[in-house]
């Protein structure tokens, strides 16, 4: 059983938030090899982590922290503006009101069986899409693997923003790519998952802060 919260970093805890750190730098750094700027700090944290980002935070039913995904405005200096602008070399980097950039979405794999990881990637994808169309959100752009670009484009009216791109560092080749996101979307993904899903979004847990040192 997992439960979901989405809220602004201004209205997040601290030691919440570098629960949130460390995790994502044990996954992106230790099980993704990603050569991050800050790999040897042991959190990833960037310049894209700020009061205005959004954060899907998931919990285990013990209150473990065990997936996250990042929401930016594209309206303000974002990962993909800063730097991935070369990935869009079709029509450039996409920015509105209505267009959000998702990025660091990963699920810690230690923690779950592989069934598990398979029903909270859906579900986080669920919860991004129903999320997005209550604030208004048409459109989300990404980075990811070519490979979950592929995968994507079932449950995603998705479509490539520029040519996939060879990094040496991790081996991998990646895309960028914009998806809509609406109340058709948030159906073909409850067709998909095959359930309609309607697990409210809850308050982040309450708890000591030493518990996140």
């Amino acid at each position: 059983m997992f439960y979901f919260c989405i809220d602004q970093g201004k209205n997040i805890p601290a030691y919440e938030l570098e629960l949130m750190y460390k995790m994502r730098h044990k996954v992106c750094v230790l099980d993704w090899n990603w050569s991050l700027p800050n790999k040897n700090l042991g959190r990833d944290k960037d310049q894209f982590d700020r009061p205005d980002t959004s954060y899907l935070l998931v919990y285990n039913s013990e209150d473990v922290l065990v997936a996250c995904a990042r929401l930016n405005p594209t309206t303000s200096p974002h990962l993909m503006s800063e730097i991935f602008p070369h990935q869009c070399d079709f029509q450039g980097v996409p920015q509105g009101s209505d267009i959000m950039e998702l990025s660091r979405l990963m699920v810690d794999q230690d923690c779950l069986t592989h069934f598990e990881q398979v029903q909270l990637y859906l579900q986080i994808c669920l919860a991004i899409t129903k999320y997005s169309v209550s604030i208004g959100i048409t459109q989300l752009t990404w980075l990811s693997h070519t490979a979950r670009y592929t995968k994507s484009v079932v449950v995603w009216r998705t479509r490539p923003l520029g040519t996939p791109l060879f990094y040496e560092d991790d081996s991998q080749e990646y895309i960028a790519a914009i998806m809509e996101v609406n109340a058709e979307a948030v159906a073909r993904l409850q067709r998909f998952i095959r359930t309609d899903w309607t697990e409210p979004l809850r308050q982040i847990p309450t708890r000591k802060k030493q518990r996140a040192a």
